[in-house]
């Protein structure tokens, strides 16, 4: 099924900005070394890291292949670029690096993701729904990330640090523990949503029906109006059998 270019139009109150690939040279440049106005390069920043250190960002680094540059993500995905450039501006989706060249890259995840929201508007939901969709999940995740970073940082970073015999030893501890501790958390995060969102469409539906059964008229519990238990025609009809006065 393919969404009308109409649905997936950026609405007008939109912030209009330019997509990553048609940034000026030196903003890409300053997004390759860290700079405020891109993401930072995880192998350009081993250079001002020690040993240890440097290790867990070439780990990081190497987590994925990233072969998309921002025309590669458009042709593998059949987004337009003012689709791909609204999304990114949400903050849900960023290149995974920024290579020596100044140029985005994306990887296999990234198109996997762009598909998936492309899949909710071909489903019905407006892209201005699928936005605000996007900012709130960043928004979260943003807060979720960064408790992570710190967990990591206290009680596994700086531990190994102060413990190991040598830098040697603390790199190839610190790096299984992210090869380890990376995937361990993706799963948790994912299930707890799933679990969530499941749990909180059938609390949902079950409201809608219940609030549908009384304004039909429906006794919601036995016992209402009309139904059976001491108020209904059942006790009724038998307390007049036993011979009870009406």
């Amino acid at each position: 099924m393919t969404v009308p270019d109409d649905a997936r139009a950026v609405p007008e109150s939109a912030p209009r900005t330019v997509a990553p690939a048609e940034a000026p040279a030196d903003t890409r440049t300053a997004a390759a070394a860290g700079g405020d106005d891109g993401v930072t390069d995880p192998v350009a920043t081993q250079d001002v890291l020690d040993a240890p250190d440097a290790a867990l960002a070439a780990a990081a680094a190497d987590d994925e292949v990233a072969p998309y540059d921002l025309d590669g993500l458009l042709g593998a995905t059949g987004a337009t670029p003012t689709l791909l450039a609204a999304v990114e501006r949400t903050g849900l989706l960023a290149p995974h690096h920024v290579d020596e060249q100044g140029t985005p890259r994306y990887s296999a995840a990234d198109v996997s993701a762009v598909r998936a929201g492309m899949t909710l508007l071909d489903a019905g939901l407006p892209l201005g729904e699928l936005l605000d969709l996007a900012r709130r999940t960043d928004g979260a995740i943003q807060q979720i990330a960064d408790h992570a970073i710190e967990a990591f940082l206290r009680f596994v970073r700086d531990p190994v640090r102060g413990t190991a015999s040598s830098d040697e030893e603390a790199a190839d501890r610190l790096v299984t523990a992210y090869e380890e501790m990376l995937p361990a958390t993706e799963r948790l995060v994912a299930h707890h949503l799933r679990r969530l969102l499941l749990t909180r469409a059938a609390e949902r539906v079950a409201a809608e029906l219940g609030a549908t059964a009384s304004a039909a008229g429906q006794p919601d519990e036995p016992g209402g109006a009309g139904g059976p238990g001491p108020g209904g025609p059942e006790h009724r009809d038998r307390g007049t059998s036993d011979g009870a006065s009406p």
